[in-house]
């Protein structure tokens, strides 16, 4: 197991050795904090690496995730973010790396609830209830 550090993706080098694995695993930074799995496999040396699609630059963060996407040796990426709708945008960063790069990368994605923090596929599109409410609340509109 190759020591993983930096966990975050606009730090992580595209050819660290710790991305050269069959799996890597990109999370919102608040899922990772509040989805238990994903800790859990970091700290079992799955490499993870984390980032915020709503605070960092997203033309840099799309450009670095397609970096990694083009230089990992990974076939399969592990995506999660936290259920509000301004999280989602790193799904569809990765979808569009992947599909820019061309590659051939299995992609599973997930969001994180944030009340339950129970982890539940991604449905591209769907806004449910606790998804909006979890946005007022977090935004300060009670």
């Amino acid at each position: 197991m190759s020591i993983q550090w930096p966990v975050k993706i606009l730090l992580a080098h595209p050819q660290a050795p710790f991305l050269m694995q069959d799996k890597v695993i990109i999370a919102a930074d608040c899922a990772a904090l509040l989805g238990e799995e994903i800790g859990k496999q970091f700290r079992e040396g799955s490499p993870v690496i984390i980032g915020c699609p709503l605070l960092e630059d997203p033309n840099r963060m799309m450009s670095k995730i397609s970096l990694i996407i083009k230089e990992t040796k990974a076939r399969d990426l592990e995506v999660y973010a936290m259920e509000v709708p301004c999280c989602h945008a790193i799904h569809m960063m990765i979808a569009r790396a992947i599909k820019e790069t061309g590659k051939e990368i299995n992609s599973k994605h997930y969001i994180v609830r944030v009340y339950t923090r129970k982890i539940e596929p991604y449905r591209p599109g769907v806004l449910d209830e606790s998804m909006m409410r979890a946005e007022r609340e977090v935004h300060g509109h009670h």
